[in-house]
């Protein structure tokens, strides 16, 4: 009966069972890839004094440089008196809601009717409305913004130029976390190698990274007012100003003193210096009781 070709399997029935272990094997080698990671690489120390430092100091250099021509192309201007006040009142408001919890609620409570009166509040006194195409017919406004572009673009393009002729196809350090296959592009620009971990960071994105990490150092040895701030640049070439206008234009006081005088009249005042005296005999009482206590216990 076993020899009877009715009551044999037919080929493709008899290879199923072999096609379910291939397809089990083919699972667990694919589960196994998974689990293996990218072989580490051994890096040239050259690399880091030839490359990675040198990056560095040429982009530091050139930071340098821009904010001193940034300052050398300013124009002194005076600043109107009617501006100053301005601010200043608004650094006044927003002072007293920050440090509302410092002052007695009598006191909090003539300032807060000092700036927030409807008919003698300070903030609710109508400014005048800026002009929206005056900076625009401003010859000196015009130029300004074209210092601007010129001081933000033409060391981006010369460093655009210099870092891939001197530095590029190198691979400079490693992250020390895992990161998925989706940075490749972000951390690996200039090396194309499907079989490198995403982890490693070759000197473009190393250049692309360094400069816009590089505002703190900026900050500590330039100081606050250093102009190498390629953020804000770019926020200020694409009209992102204060108060929403376009670079150049005086902001919109009506609003923010309306804004400042909302925000000044929902603040919760909550004195911190009350009973002062007697919280701190009683803090310092049961401090003693606490500790006699566990003295006793012990």
């Amino acid at each position: 009966c076993a020899s009877d070709p009715c009551l044999t399997k037919p080929p493709h029935l008899a290879a199923l069972p072999g096609r379910r272990s291939g397809r089990r094997q083919s699972r667990a080698t694919f589960a196994m890839s998974d689990q293996l990671s990218y072989p580490d690489l051994v890096l040239d120390p050259s690399i880091r004094d030839w490359v990675l430092i040198p990056i560095f100091v040429i982009m530091f250099l050139m930071g340098i440089l821009r904010n001193n021509v940034t300052k050398m192309m300013r124009s002194s201007e005076k600043t109107k008196r009617d501006t100053v006040q301005q601010n200043n009142l608004l650094m006044r408001a927003r002072r007293l809601r920050a440090n509302a919890g410092w002052v007695p609620a009598a006191a909090f409570a003539a300032r807060k009717h000092h700036f927030c009166d409807k008919e003698k509040g300070l903030l609710m006194q109508k400014q005048d409305a800026p002009n929206p195409m005056a900076a625009m017919s401003d010859p000196n406004m015009m130029s300004k913004m074209m210092q601007g572009n010129m001081a933000m673009m033409v060391p981006q393009m010369l460093m655009m130029v210099i870092i891939p002729h001197f530095f590029s196809g190198f691979v400079l350090g490693k992250i020390p976390f895992p990161l998925t296959p989706s940075f490749k592009g972000m951390l690996q620009r200039g090396v194309n190698l499907s079989t490198l971990d995403t982890a490693y960071i070759t000197s473009m994105s190393w250049y692309i990274l360094a400069m816009f990490g590089m505002r703190g150092l900026y900050s500590i040895v330039l100081g606050a007012g250093s102009t190498t701030d390629d953020s804000a640049l770019m926020q200020q070439q694409m009209g992102m100003a204060a108060g929403g206008g376009q670079p150049g234009q005086q902001p919109d006081y009506n609003k923010l003193y309306a804004t400042e005088a909302e925000n000044l009249q929902i603040t919760e005042h909550k004195f911190h210096l009350s009973a002062a005296e007697e919280k701190l005999l009683r803090g310092g009482k049961a401090d003693g009781v606490t500790a006699r206590g566990k003295a006793k216990r012990a």
